[in-house]
């Protein structure tokens, strides 16, 4: 097949055009007085759980969707990211990890567990059935705290803010880690990032906070 190629002596150019480019994003995050506005106005013991779980721990939605009791260690502070086949769900790139809780969600996990002993999801339904609708819970709570910025496409047409999506919690958990000087091999291994340039792109949000307090000590004139 080579040899025929070589014949043929095709226009490489041609038949193998030159990759798209696309425009590559910075990562957006939430600010910390965001994230205190939207976590006050919740007054949903379990809700409250779930949304501080996403920030803290940086799942991806679907990790958290089916995430199950079994999978937090208590004893060691650990959450395991693993597949669900009786789910048919499948972790990304088949990359199981294991990612450290903090103590205060860890603490809150471990009483609600005590309060709740039923139930095998975390983060699931009232009828113990995986909870798919997340993210329309998020747009609702976030209407809720006056935190609709009231000119994207989606606050106009659906009264359903833009700015605020679930990966966000996720990035902005990732974020807050390198900004507070976890190397980036580490974040990967929590993250379940494939490759270090996928984490490398939140390297600038973390370091903005850092940029602007440089900024601000500088003498202009």
């Amino acid at each position: 097949m080579v040899a025929f190629l070589r014949f043929c002596k095709p226009d490489v150019k041609e038949l193998a055009p030159s990759r798209p480019k696309f425009e590559k994003k910075v990562p957006e995050v939430y600010s910390a007085e965001e994230l205190k506005i939207f976590f006050d106005s919740i007054k949903d013991e379990h809700l409250y759980l779930i949304f501080e779980l996403l920030l803290k721990t940086g799942l991806r939605e679907q990790e958290a969707v089916y995430l199950t009791w079994n999978d937090i260690d208590f004893a060691s502070g650990t959450l395991k990211v693993r597949s669900k086949p009786e789910y048919d769900f499948e972790i990304k790139d088949k990359e199981e990890r294991d990612i450290p809780i903090p103590a205060d969600l860890l603490k809150r996990l471990k009483e609600y567990r005590e309060q709740h002993p039923n139930g095998r999801l975390v983060t699931g339904t009232r009828t113990d059935n995986p909870n798919r609708k997340l993210l329309r819970t998020l747009k609702r709570q976030v209407k809720a705290a006056g935190l609709n910025c009231g000119q994207c496409s989606g606050c106009r047409d659906h009264k359903e803010c833009g700015r605020w999506w679930l990966h966000k919690f996720r990035a902005t958990c990732i974020t807050k880690l390198l900004r507070n000087g976890m190397d980036l091999r580490t974040v990967m291994k929590f993250s379940g990032h494939s490759d270090l340039d996928s984490v490398m792109r939140y390297l600038s949000p973390a370091a903005d906070a850092a940029i602007k307090a440089q900024i601000e000590t500088v003498v202009w004139m």
